[in-house]
């Protein structure tokens, strides 16, 4: 009995650090692409496949050909932190861009039984306002639905649900096919969720620029903030392509202060990326995910 209280605890005071890692808490610091974990978290200037409406949806406007993707995050390598994604691009007729459909689960599974669940749904759409030979500008937008489950207490009540809307906004511009830059609002219309206590959902604008200083390297670099909740966070990184399908990633972010490291193998429309991201307090966090273009 005493084992089971024990651990009970060690599994609150885990969310409890987790809640504070999360600086904002629900529905936030959690992002699918093990590509751009690898290159230290930062695409809001270069996010251009299945992953965009994550980034900046505006990277969906790039997109010409219908995408799958799957992902899978191991937070802080704890095993009790479930964390799913799965997302769609279907592109439009040239000028109308692209649109897609994305979902993620993140759930807290205690002695199979899950003490709280997330789930995220979004509708993304991005297309290009100027694209011609030197340069280009596009603007995208998601429509997303949040679901929030407190489960079950020890009794066996029901905790309650709670659901809200979210806006993204995303601008992404480039010159020359080699100088990128963009701009993402997360939460631009400020949604709650809960019912007789309302929770914030985080805010955060994201600024970032991306080079490619010749072909098969790509740098990137983002400031990330959450709007009057602790200090900016330099996200950086790059990707080189040692092979035609083999591309090895690194990169680092400040407050707090991680590594990560990644690489990424491409065959036959198929591509496999995996991630790891370092922490000065918690485990690493390994992400692995597989997109596939038809």
């Amino acid at each position: 009995m005493q084992n089971k209280k024990f651990s009970g605890a060690t599994v609150l005071l885990w969310l409890i650090i987790f809640g504070l890692q999360a600086h904002a808490g629900l529905f936030d610091d959690r992002y699918p692409s093990a590509k751009v974990i690898g290159m230290g978290g930062s695409g809001v200037a270069v996010a251009n496949d299945v992953w965009a409406s994550y980034y900046n949806p505006a990277g969906l406007s790039q997109i010409n050909s219908i995408q799958l993707g799957t992902s899978y995050t191991r937070l802080f390598n704890l095993s009790f932190f479930k964390n799913y994604f799965g997302a769609a691009v279907y592109p439009l007729p040239q000028k109308y861009g692209a649109v897609s459909f994305s979902v993620q689960y993140f759930g807290v599974d205690y002695q199979n039984q899950t003490l709280s669940s997330e789930y995220t749904f979004a509708l993304s759409h991005g297309f290009y306002l100027i694209h011609d030979l030197q340069s280009s500008l596009a603007i995208g937008y998601s429509i997303k639905a949040y679901y929030w489950n407190l489960g079950t207490s020890v009794e066996g009540l029901n905790l309650g649900s709670s659901t809200t809307l979210g806006i993204d906004v995303g601008l992404q511009a480039s010159i020359w096919g080699r100088t990128y830059a963009g701009v993402y609002f997360l939460n631009l219309n400020a949604p709650q969720v809960g019912e007789e206590t309302r929770h914030d959902l985080p805010q955060r604008v994201v600024i970032g620029v991306g080079y490619h200083p010749y072909d098969g390297v790509t740098t990137s670099l983002d400031l990330n903030r959450v709007v009057g909740v602790g200090e900016t966070e330099v996200w950086g990184g790059a990707e080189f392509q040692v092979f035609k399908m083999l591309y090895l990633r690194f990169g680092g972010t400040t407050n707090p202060n991680r590594f990560t490291v990644g690489v990424g193998i491409e065959y036959q429309g198929f591509q496999l990326d995996y991630g790891m991201r370092t922490h000065s307090e918690l485990g690493e966090t390994h992400q692995v995910g597989v997109i596939y273009n038809f």
